[in-house]
């Protein structure tokens, strides 16, 4: 069954307002889904859906990773706000781990080096580092700004007084065909920092030294749904916080309950029912051509999507011979419940 805002009146001066479900779209003049928010909830690539399970014993992060691994497939990785809040449904009022932790510190090009300048009760909250003139590294965050130092190709380190951004130095040090500053021994700090000793001011600059945030099962970290005051303590794991649906830093080695999540494979063949909502624009829903346009685009989204295995969509014909119905009422966006296979 499928439910629609019927078009704008001409004589009412307001327009129709689009409204959501499962699967969400604008039916433009052009039949084109621009705005399309066509959303893969619990139904993943490859054949599989994904369950979160809560887990209501103590374990610091590195306990319940592994607990995760053996009982079900990993911590939990959150990729949209529909998987946020399918976690909140799961888990009721509560915090808890999920999979997001901070990666190992590297240098730009993935240079491996066993040499480290660490000042005193470093490193800590920032993911980017910064050296003083006396060779210590600090770690920033990566939007602060600080001149920096490239490194050319032919190893010779550049002092640039501009300050940017850790990414914007990255970015200026690339376009003059260099590199953030890498640092392998003794030898290179000492040269780094002697050169620094030279400026009247500042006492930082950025180097090529950074670490990302990545998932337990090492899935792309693109979505985040931060809360906007963080603890001030050194903090590597993440935690979420069902209450506020946000997430926040915290030390992996505190013991809190965790949330898992679980691939089950998808029967060879299944059907399910799924309801859309859309606002109808100047299109003629009944028209079978713009139905079989819809269709065509929903199954270039599934692709897009990833889900390659042969789905078959078709319209569900109602007892009064209608596709599409009128809806008076707004709808908010809809969430996946742990049953729906969602498109």
């Amino acid at each position: 069954m499928a439910l629609y805002n019927p078009p704008p009146d001409p004589t009412s001066g307001t327009d129709a307002s689009t409204t959501w479900s499962h699967l969400a779209f604008d039916a433009l003049r052009n039949l084109h889904l621009q705005r399309s928010h066509l959303l893969v909830c619990d139904l993943q690539p490859h054949g599989f859906t994904r369950h979160f399970r809560y887990v209501g014993l103590l374990r610091n992060w590195t306990e319940a990773q592994s607990y995760c691994r053996e009982k079900f497939t990993d911590l939990a990785t959150i990729q949209n706000s529909a998987n946020n809040t399918e976690a909140q449904q799961a888990t009721g009022s509560s915090q808890f781990w999920i999979g997001l932790h901070r990666g190992p510190w590297k240098w730009t090009g993935f240079t491996s080096t066993s040499f480290s300048s660490w000042g005193t009760d470093e490193p800590k909250g920032g993911d980017c580092a910064v050296i003083n003139k006396a060779g210590q590294w600090f770690s920033r965050d990566c939007t602060d700004k600080y001149p920096f130092i490239c490194i050319s190709y032919f190893g010779v380190y550049v002092l640039t007084r501009y300050e940017r951004t850790w990414k914007d130095a990255q970015s200026y040090c690339w376009n003059w065909q260099r590199n953030l500053a890498t640092i392998t021994s003794q030898t290179d700090n000492d040269k780094v920092s002697q050169a620094m000793q030279s400026w009247s001011s500042p006492e930082f600059a950025w180097i090529g030294l950074s670490r990302m945030s990545v998932w337990s099962d090492d899935s792309s970290a693109s979505y985040r749904q931060w809360n906007a005051v963080q603890p001030h303590e050194e903090a590597n794991c993440v935690m979420m916080n069902s209450s506020l649906v946000t997430w926040f830093w915290k030390p992996c080695d505190e013991k809190h309950f965790f949330l898992c999540y679980v691939d089950v494979p998808l029967p060879k063949s299944m059907m399910r029912l799924v309801k859309i909502r859309l606002s109808a624009g100047s299109a003629d829903l009944m028209d079978p051509t713009v139905q079989d346009s819809i269709l065509q685009q929903l199954k270039q989204r599934m692709v897009d999507r990833g889900i390659e295995e042969e789905v078959k969509l078709r319209w569900k014909t109602q007892p009064d011979g209608r596709i599409f119905h009128r809806e008076d009422e707004r709808a908010p966006p809809a969430v996946c419940e742990e049953d729906d296979a969602c498109v």
